[in-house]
């Protein structure tokens, strides 16, 4: 059960340079909780928060005090973190929040679906789904995150399937076409995470992505830009990002200063197209 797994410490790509060893996922068994407590402990609770930290208090987790399970409670809470686990990554690979779509039957998604002051116009909802599903893949948030502003901040998509509806998987070859005109101020990037440790998916070439900042990018006659991804580079690929055979993934389309174009949706993404499949 992938559930189950303990997350996996990961050199960085900087890690002969001095670099140190990082985790990108939480645990899924007792120690998830033993760093909540931990957290608890040392981190001040803002009053929007005091209720969900008030439901710890009789799993043990108060501010001051350790986290000393009996062996049932151990149990309990081991569980308890393997089904969470389960649960989050299903409403982050297959949201169910009206809107997350970016343009009906395409399955390029909203990364980010809140509102960060948590003042949602909507008071019936806690955006509860949205939040958990972006800080299981992420790590912070900042105002310039959410958007909209033209020509401010960040927009994050993300793709967990193909253009068929089908997971995306490392021993098949993908394409797909980055229409000509990126509707971008500063720079954009397309980037593969690794669907279980929601890190960087590492290659030998390194982390798999590929920036409009990257001077060896080779554009088609009409400007627009064909990108591959699989494990091995196809014949005749310019731009390709190496995935990992038995290895799934998502992928993040991020655009630093947004354009109008954007916006009113006048550029818009192709769907990831499979277009072979390498056998192990």
């Amino acid at each position: 059960m992938a559930g189950t797994s303990v997350p996996i410490l990961r050199p960085r790509p900087d890690s002969e340079a001095g670099g140190r060893p990082w985790q990108s996922a939480q645990p899924a068994n007792l120690d998830d909780w033993r760093l909540l407590s931990d957290l608890y402990a040392t981190e001040p609770v803002a009053p929007r928060d005091r209720m969900m930290f008030a439901l710890l208090a009789p799993l043990g987790i108060s501010p001051g005090l350790p986290l000393n399970p009996d062996a049932l409670q151990a149990q309990i809470l081991t569980e308890a973190a393997q089904l969470g686990d389960l649960i989050v990554r299903t409403i982050a690979d297959d949201k169910r929040t009206p809107g997350a779509t970016v343009s009906p039957g395409m399955h390029w998604e909203y990364a980010v679906l809140f509102d960060l002051d948590q003042e949602s116009p909507d008071k019936r909802r806690l955006q509860f789904d949205e939040r958990s599903f972006w800080f299981y893949e992420a790590i912070g948030m900042s105002l310039g995150m959410p958007g909209p502003i033209v020509g401010f901040g960040q927009v994050h998509l993300e793709a967990p399937k193909d253009v068929y509806g089908q997971w995306l998987d490392g021993g098949r070859i993908y394409r797909t076409r980055l229409p000509a005109g990126p509707p971008v101020k500063q720079f954009g990037s397309i980037t593969l995470d690794d669907n279980l440790t929601r890190g960087p998916v590492i290659t030998p070439q390194g982390a798999a992505d590929l920036s409009s900042r990257n001077p060896d990018r080779v554009t088609n006659a009409d400007g627009s830009l064909d990108v591959f991804f699989g494990p091995m580079k196809p014949a005749g690929a310019t731009n390709w990002i190496s995935t990992i055979l038995a290895k799934g993934w998502f992928s993040y389309f991020c655009l630093y200063g947004p354009t109008e174009a954007y916006f009113v949706k006048t550029w818009q993404l192709h769907d990831i197209e499979m277009v072979g499949v390498v056998k192990p």
